[in-house]
């Protein structure tokens, strides 16, 4: 095959560039297909491991509503062991410690919430986790733990909650400044359409206090 002048150039200056670049350039390749096929490896590992988790989750559900709280705990004890840091795992939580307290297992109920309100990313399922908790401490008139239970809310969204139940706690200890200054609180949190409102305004008229 015969190249003219013009082509010849062309043919050297390639092999010129590729003689000085090219193992850099197959490097850079190289490196680019492990980087996508890494990402592309990570984002299935997530999907299978939230689809693993979300099974784990229905299966805690299903037992629940089936009355097999043993089942149940096994399940959970699997999800949050392997998925701790899946919302599953939280809602899991939050769906195990109501089973326990309506089974009458308070330590059981307790102890998952606190594990929930530990691990859980969202700041509205360790909110949810934390007052779940207080609620069944109060009812364990483990009133100073209680109120430390519910001293700060983790999600600015939970902060009438937060303040409602300070308020409660102090009412029941006989704090009734305390618990008139906790629900005032949580009247400046809540929206002026908000019909929680309304509950809070009876709290604070039972302990002297006034807001509107």
């Amino acid at each position: 095959m015969s190249y003219n002048l013009q082509e010849q150039d062309q043919i050297d200056s390639l092999r010129d560039f590729w003689s000085r670049w090219g193992t850099l350039i197959s490097a850079l390749v190289l490196v680019a297909g492990v980087a996508w096929a890494g990402y592309s490896g990570w984002q299935w590992w997530q999907t299978r491991q939230a689809a693993q988790a979300s099974a784990l989750f229905d299966h805690v559900t299903q037992e629940i509503s089936a009355s097999n709280l043993p089942n149940a705990a096994a399940a959970w004890a699997e999800l949050q062991g392997h998925y701790d840091d899946s919302p599953y795992a939280q809602m899991g939580g939050l769906a195990m410690a109501k089973a326990y307290d309506d089974a009458g297992k308070a330590n059981e109920a307790q102890a998952v919430l606190r594990w929930t309100a530990k691990h859980a990313r969202n700041p509205s399922y360790r909110a949810a986790a934390l007052l779940n908790l207080s609620a069944i401490e109060v009812d364990a008139k483990a009133l100073p733990t209680a109120l430390q239970t519910v001293q700060k809310s983790p999600s600015p969204a939970f902060a009438a909650l937060f303040a409602t139940r300070r308020g409660d706690i102090y009412a029941l200890m006989g704090q009734r400044d305390k618990a008139r200054q906790a629900y005032e609180e949580a009247m400046t949190e809540l929206p002026p359409n908000a019909g929680y409102r309304q509950l809070v305004q009876l709290k604070l008229d039972s302990v002297g206090g006034s807001a509107s």
